[in-house]
């Protein structure tokens, strides 16, 4: 295994553990649903920031239902995150989170889990 793929692996697998971390602490710390809400912010962001630079890149725009599908998604849990931050969450808001957060970890998994098993040697 060469050094990129070394260091590809341990940030992925940092990034499990972080959103394994925060999901146990937001289930047992009463503020953990607001920990959350700052992963669900920080990671929907990313993925929009990393679109935009994909799509600022390519030269012929083709958007799938599924990358609309999940665009709307991630817009749609930073605007929660946010108001969730800014206002006083209900307990809707916070199982949301969790719920969300649940959800971003289990797709950080399965793309750990399908990286190691494809060998992909880098990100983008």
């Amino acid at each position: 295994m060469s050094n990129s793929d070394k260091q590809i692996s341990v940030a992925v697998a940092l990034v499990v553990l972080l959103h394994a971390a925060i999901l146990i602490g937001a289930l047992g710390v009463s503020s953990g649903p607001c920990i959350a809400a700052y992963l669900n912010l920080i990671v929907s962001i990313s993925l929009l920031s990393y679109w935009v630079q994909k799509q600022i890149r390519i030269r012929q725009h083709i958007m799938e239902l599924r990358e609309v599908v999940v665009l709307g998604f991630e817009i749609a849990i930073a605007g929660c995150s946010v108001y969730a931050l800014i206002e006083e969450p209900g307990r809707w808001l916070r199982v949301t989170h969790v719920v969300i957060s649940g959800v971003h970890f289990l797709v950080a998994l399965a793309f750990f889990i399908f990286m190691l098993t494809f060998r992909m040697k880098k990100l983008f």
